[in-house]
């Protein structure tokens, strides 16, 4: 049952800073978005150099300039918005990516040299909780091994002396069956 609650509590912290990295983000693009028009009424003039305060008391010479400086302004936000969001995907990107390229990595090392230690991931990476369920999968399959080879030299050890292995092979077909897919 506690095993069930610290999960959930690990879910929700990673789903908590997740959120906050979102907002932090949007708070970021607003304060920009809110400067940027700041700064676009304050410098915006005609070719006469009349400024925003002007401009704004002379509806059509507002007109005129409002609408390709908003465009202008729009588009450099929504770019910048487009470069900052690519960063943080291709952090977070990493952040999972990682991990799973090390199971990659870890399950070749398994295939090629039988079972040993994992390389672990790194401290920042997400898929802790996957990497903790890899592990004790690793244990058990240690341990399911180690059954087997007692199991198998035991019957042998039976066979050699002429003794009767009934017992020994019964386990080794119930062991077997404990992994039948």
């Amino acid at each position: 049952m506690n095993l069930k609650i610290s999960r959930l509590i690990e879910d929700n912290k990673h789903l908590l800073l997740r959120v906050r990295l979102v907002s932090r983000v949007a708070l970021f693009i607003g304060m920009l978005a809110c400067l940027s028009m700041v700064l676009v009424l304050a410098f915006i003039t005609d070719q006469s150099g009349v400024s925003y305060d002007t401009i704004i008391r002379s509806y059509s010479l507002s007109q005129e300039h409002l609408v390709p400086t908003l465009l202008v302004a729009g588009l450099l936000l929504v770019s910048l918005s487009g470069v900052i969001t690519f960063v943080i995907t291709l952090y977070t990107g990493f952040c999972i990516a990682g991990p799973l390229y090390r199971f990659a990595r870890n399950l070749e090392k398994f295939i090629e040299q039988g079972l040993v230690a994992p390389v672990p991931i790194r401290a920042k990476d997400q898929l802790k909780q996957e990497e903790q369920q890899i592990m004790h999968g690793i244990t058990r399959l240690k341990n399911y091994y180690g059954a087997i080879h007692a199991a198998a030299e035991a019957a042998l050890m039976k066979l050699a002396a002429h003794q009767d292995a009934s017992a020994e092979i019964a386990q080794l077909k119930e062991l077997e069956r404990a992994v039948r897919l």
